[in-house]
């Protein structure tokens, strides 16, 4: 099934998601897309495919036309699927303010300094390695599943069978394109909501699945397997994105360390980090499904067609940044989409953000210095991008 949905996607002339070259680097078929037409039918994802920043604005914006909710429009979502990402206003309400008020309770210095912690210690385990170091399994994925498990107040759900879950469910997000992987991802997303459901009974009352705990006996109009989902939403996100988000930002300060020269002046930090999220934020494209006939760019969208937002390639629009393929630390902040926008706007955007400024904090202040051992290789994946492995030598 994967190699028919390879064939039939190379029917378009200007995006195949799963080629071999786009998924080492899609950002200038992106482009392409954008200077053909920003608001272009893809008759393979049978989706509109929007790549311009204004226009995904205008769909993130509009919640009463655009739905992540595809039920709005008669289709049938497995349960395991329901949850704070896929709910629309008014039903999305209930849930994302129980989440918000636990997020709340957290305190950000306490997590903060957790946070760097675990940055430092891993940067730390880095030195002496008389062979090459595989940044991405060794460090980034490591650092990631560990500070959302204290984050959540939970043990590591580590070992092979968690990560063939959580990568069958990155691999369902390319359903579109290869059919076969959607099956798998529901199943998978159905077993993590039972570990999570698991951990909300025998919680002892710590960190953000403890918190939720409690605000739900302030919310009882959400049902029990609707919070499990969505803290399920919330750990693979917080794992398998910022993992990616790492993995990407270190694959290129590892081919352009000077990147890194001034880190320790934290307003040249805080530029640096707004510009790895904007250019190597890891969720390359979202989904909507029209609930209203709307005009977008200038194509009318029809009831029950779906819009593809290529938030990556809304990030590099020349109309919104200059010179959009360059790092400069010096932009205007605050304007990029990757963490998207409105009603469903990443909920855990400040600890991804802290998690890469302490890594990259940590390896300013090492003294290490990381050499390419071999190229990244990169997980065939269109929807949610980041390095398998990313080889190194460390002196």
């Amino acid at each position: 099934m994967a190699a028919q949905a390879q064939a039939q996607a190379l029917r378009d002339p200007i995006y195949n998601p799963l080629a071999p070259e786009v998924i080492a680097d899609p950002y200038p078929f992106y482009r392409r897309l954008r200077e053909h037409n920003r608001v272009y039918w893809h008759a393979v994802l049978n989706s509109w495919v929007l790549t311009g920043y204004e226009e995904c604005r205008q769909v993130l914006g509009d919640t009463a036309a655009f739905g992540s909710d595809f039920r709005r429009v008669g289709a049938q979502i497995p349960e395991a699927q329901l949850n704070v990402q896929s709910l629309d206003p008014p039903e999305h309400g209930a849930i994302r303010h129980l989440l918000v008020t636990a997020l709340h309770e957290q305190s950000p210095a306490a997590m903060a300094d957790r946070v760097t912690e675990i940055a430092t210690a891993h940067v730390s385990a880095l030195r002496g390695q008389g062979r090459p170091v595989d940044l991405v399994q060794q460090f980034a994925r490591p650092v990631a599943l560990r500070t959302m498990s204290e984050f959540l107040g939970v043990a590591s759900p580590d070992g092979p069978q968690f990560e063939e879950l959580s990568n069958a469910i990155v691999r369902s997000m390319d359903a579109g394109l290869d059919p076969s992987r959607a099956e798998p991802g529901t199943q998978a997303r159905g077993e993590l909501s039972r570990l999570v459901g698991e951990w909300l009974r025998d919680t002892d009352g710590a960190g953000f699945i403890g918190a939720a705990r409690r605000a739900a006996l302030a919310s009882p109009q959400v049902p029990p397997s609707l919070l499990a989902n969505s803290l399920r939403a919330v750990l693979h996100a917080g794992y398998e994105s910022v993992s990616r988000l790492l993995g990407n930002a270190l694959a290129r300060l590892v081919a352009n360390p000077a990147l890194l020269a001034g880190a320790g002046d934290p307003v040249r930090l805080d530029g640096l980090i707004e510009e790895l999220i904007r250019l190597d934020g890891p969720v390359q494209a979202d989904a909507r499904v029209a609930t209203q006939d709307r005009v977008v760019g200038a194509e009318k969208i029809r009831r029950g067609e779906v819009v593809v937002l290529f938030l990556a390639a809304a990030n590099r629009d020349p109309g919104v940044f200059a010179h959009p393929d360059d790092v400069d630390p010096g932009r205007r902040r605050g304007v990029h989409v990757a963490f998207g926008r409105g009603a469903h706007a990443c909920l855990g955007a400040s600890l991804a953000t802290a998690q890469l400024r302490a890594v990259l904090t940590a390896l300013s202040g090492s003294g290490l210095s990381l050499t390419a051992a071999a190229a990244p290789v990169f997980d065939l994946t269109a929807t949610l991008r980041g390095p398998h492995s990313l080889p190194v030598f460390v002196h």
